[in-house]
């Protein structure tokens, strides 16, 4: 009985481990500016997303690649975040891996409505689960 709950406590660390972990905008490291490749410059009508990657194991050799209405926007190491300057309206926020190897193989790019108002300041994470399936999520962690 006592190595079945051993085995139990090992197996739900292991598939706990790999899913990534939320990472508060503060304590993110700002992305280089040679990896923001969009949306870098403000004005009076814009709304403001910022996007933040997760921490964890899964994917973390490659680039999470950001799009924004289909384009490519930033690439994101884990830990890492970027702020998009937005004129208000709805917008299309994709991402998956990018690279060569295992980052090229992932999977299909998931995408998510996000609607801006001017002046308005939203927050969303890169969320990677155990399968390396990387979604995006809102977040109010600050």
């Amino acid at each position: 009985m006592k190595m079945k709950r051993i085995f139990l406590l090992v197996a739900f660390l292991g598939i706990s481990g790999c899913a990534s972990t939320v990472v508060a905008p503060s304590e993110a490291t700002q992305a280089p500016t040679n990896r923001l490749l969009k949306y870098q410059s403000a004005s009076d009508k814009d709304g403001r997303l910022t996007v933040v990657r997760d921490a964890g194991m899964v994917g973390s050799a490659c680039y999470a690649t950001l799009y924004i209405n289909g384009n490519r926007a930033a690439q994101l190491d884990t830990k890492e975040k970027a702020t998009f300057y937005l004129p208000a309206g709805e917008w299309v926020i994709g991402t998956n891996l990018e690279g060569q190897g295992l980052c090229g193989a992932s999977n299909d790019r998931q995408e998510r409505f996000i609607t801006l108002k001017q002046g308005e300041n939203k927050t969303v994470r890169i969320f990677t689960d155990g399968n390396g399936n990387m979604d995006v999520k809102p977040t109010t962690l600050n």
